[in-house]
C-alpha cells in the first residue's frame, strides 16, 4: 500500500508514521539531551522559599540601611557629646559607607570560594561586635573605626542575601523572593530616620546605636538557625581576589547584565536623591513641621513596600523585564514633571498649600515608580550570573552604593532652601536610566523564545502535542492530515 507523496519535512515524517513508542523514544531522547546540557547549578533550584529563610534574608538586607540612617537625627547631640565638629560627625557616616562598599566586593568574592553561610555568619558577628563598640565609643576616633567595621560586616547581609536567592532560584521565583528582600532594603532607609527621631529624645545617640546593635545580635541567631549553605563545595571557585577579576571579566561580556546593574545603580541613586533632598525641601522650602515631614516619610516608605510587593506578585502575569521597562518610563515621566516644578516653583522658601500638596504627591509617585524596578532589576541581573552569583551580587551592590554616594550630595548644591539641584539631578539620572533601558534588558530573541515555550506548554496541556504536523498542501485538521494519520494505522492492521 502506498502513501501520499510528501511535500516537505513535516509530511515526510507523517509518511513514515508516528507511533506511541517512537514518540516516547523521541521524548526520552530530547529529555536526555536537555539533561546533558543543563547547568549543574539548576539541579538544586527551588520553586519556593521557606518563610523562615525569607524572614532572615529580609532582615539581613535591612540592617545596613538601618545602621546607616537611624542615628542621623542625633548628629547634633553626638557632636556636642563627643566635643567634635559637625564635619567630624558626618565622617562616621562616610566611614560606614566605605565599609559597606568594600564589604560588597570582598565578601561577595570570598563567598564564591568559601561558601555563603560562613561569610554570612562571621559578617553578622562582626557587625554585632562593632555595633556594640559604636554605642560605647569613648571618642570620635574609636567611633570612626567601629563604624567602618560595622559597615564591613553589615555588607555581608546585603550581598549574600541576594546570592543565596540566586543560588536557589531563577526567573519568577527569584523575582518574587528578591522583591520581598528589596522592598525591605528599600524601605529601611526611609523608616530608619523616623525611628531615630522617635528615640533620640528618650535614649540619645548611644541608645539609638545600641538598638541597632541589638538588632544585629538577633540577626546572628537568625543566620545560625535559618540560613543554610546554598553553594555546594563542587561549585565553588579556587583562588582569592583573582576570582573577582575573572568573574568581572566573564560578566562584563554579558552586555545585558552590565546594563542591568547600571540601571539598578541609577534607580538607587534616585532613591538616595529623594532621601537626601526630602527633609530640607519639605522643611526648608515648604516650611513643614518635623511631625508633618516624618508622616510623609512614613507614607513614602509604605508606598515603596507595597509597590515592590505588588510587582513580585504580578511576576507571573507581567514578566520582570516588562515591569522594568514600564517602570523606567514611569520614572522619567514623573521626574520630568517633578523637575519642572522644582526649577520653576521651588527655587526658594514658599508658603503655598497647593504647592505643598503637589510636592508631597510627586514624592509619593516618585518612590512608587522606583518600586517597580527595585526588586526586578537585581532579580533579572543576578539570574544571568550563573556560577558567578557571588561576584555578580558584589558588583551590583558596590556600583549601587557608588552611584548613590555620588547623587546624594548633588541634590544639595543649590542650598537647603532650594529644590533646583534635586530637580536637575533626578531628570538627568532618570533619562540616563531610560537610555540604557532602550538598548534592552533581555537577550535578543528571548521574548519570542519565551512566547514559543508558553505556547508549547499550552498545547501540551490541551493535548495538541499528540496531533500530527500539517502537510504544506493540507489544511489543519483537513483530509491530508487525516490520511497521514490513517495510513500507518491501516498498514499496521494489514500486517
Amino acid at each position: 500500500m502506498t502513501t501520499s507523496p510528501s511535500t516537505g519535512p513535516a509530511s515526510a515524517q507523517q509518511g513514515k508514521g508516528v507511533t506511541p513508542e517512537s514518540a516516547s523514544a523521541d521524548a526520552q531522547t530530547a529529555e536526555g539531551r536537555a539533561a546533558a546540557s543543563a547547568d549543574p547549578r539548576d539541579a538544586g533550584l527551588r520553586t519556593s522559599f521557606a518563610p523562615t529563610l525569607l524572614v532572615a534574608l529580609a532582615a539581613l538586607a535591612a540592617i545596613a540601611p538601618l545602621a546607616m540612617d537611624a542615628y542621623l537625627p542625633a548628629f547634633n547631640q553626638m557632636a556636642a557629646d563627643l566635643g567634635v565638629s559637625a564635619s567630624t560627625t558626618q565622617l562616621t557616616l562616610t566611614a560606614f559607607l566605605v565599609g559597606v562598599a568594600l564589604g560588597q566586593l570582598s565578601i561577595g568574592v570570598l563567598s564564591d570560594r568559601f561558601g555563603r553561610r560562613p561569610l554570612l555568619l562571621w559578617g553578622s558577628v562582626l557587625a554585632f561586635v562593632a555595633g556594640v563598640g559604636t554605642a560605647l565609643a569613648p571618642s570620635a576616633a574609636f567611633l570612626l573605626i567601629a563604624r567602618f567595621l560595622q559597615g564591613l560586616g553589615g555588607a555581608a547581609g546585603m550581598v549574600l542575601g541576594r546570592a543565596v536567592i540566586s543560588d536557589r532560584s531563577r526567573g519568577i521565583t527569584a523575582a518574587q523572593a528578591l522583591s520581598l528582600v528589596m522592598s525591605i532594603q528599600g524601605v529601611a532607609p526611609v523608616i530608619a530616620p523616623i525611628l531615630g527621631g522617635a528615640l533620640v529624645g528618650p535614649v540619645g545617640w548611644r541608645g539609638i546605636l545600641g538598638v541597632v546593635a541589638a538588632f544585629q545580635g538577633i540577626l546572628v541567631l537568625l543566620v545560625a538557625a535559618w540560613v543554610p549553605e546554598t553553594l555546594p563545595a563542587e561549585q565553588r571557585h579556587e583562588g582569592g581576589f583573582g576570582v573577582l577579576v575573572d568573574g568581572t571579566r566573564a560578566l562584563s561580556k554579558d552586555h545585558v547584565f552590565v546594563r542591568l546593574i547600571l540601571i539598578n545603580a541609577l534607580v538607587y541613586a534616585l532613591l538616595t536623591s529623594y532621601l537626601s533632598a526630602a527633609p530640607f525641601m519639605l522643611q526648608g522650602v515648604l516650611g513643614m513641621s518635623t511631625a508633618a515631614y516624618t508622616a510623609v516619610f512614613a507614607v513614602c516608605g509604605l508606598t515603596v513596600t507595597l509597590t515592590v510587593a505588588a510587582c513580585g506578585s504580578l511576576a507571573k502575569r507581567i514578566s520582570p523585564e516588562r515591569q522594568i521597562r514600564l517602570g523606567l518610563i514611569a520614572i522619567l515621566v514623573v521626574d520630568v514633571v517633578f523637575a519642572a516644578v522644582c526649577l520653576t516653583r521651588l527655587t526658594g522658601p514658599v508658603s503655598s498649600t497647593a504647592l505643598t500638596v503637589a510636592t508631597v504627591a510627586l514624592f509619593i509617585i516618585h518612590v512608587m515608580a522606583l518600586g517597580t524596578c527595585m526588586g526586578n532589576l537585581p532579580a533579572v541581573a543576578l539570574g544571568r550570573t550563573g556560577r558567578w552569583a557571588g561576584t555578580g551580587s558584589a558588583l551590583l551592590g558596590f556600583i549601587q552604593f557608588v552611584f548613590g554616594g555620588i547623587a546624594s550630595p548633588m541634590v544639595g548644591l543649590t542650598g537647603e532652601a532650594s529644590g533646583v539641584a534635586f530637580g536637575a539631578t533626578i531628570v538627568v539620572v532618570a533619562l540616563a536610566a531610560n537610555v540604557l533601558g532602550a538598548f534592552g534588558v533581555r537577550d535578543r530573541g528571548e521574548k519570542e523564545r519565551l512566547r514559543a515555550e508558553a505556547a508549547a506548554k499550552r498545547a501540551a496541556r490541551l493535548g495538541r502535542d499528540q496531533l500530527p504536523q500539517v502537510d504544506q498542501n493540507g489544511a489543519d485538521g483537513g483530509p491530508a492530515a487525516a490520511d497521514a494519520v490513517a495510513e500507518p494505522a491501516k498498514e499496521a492492521a494489514g500486517a
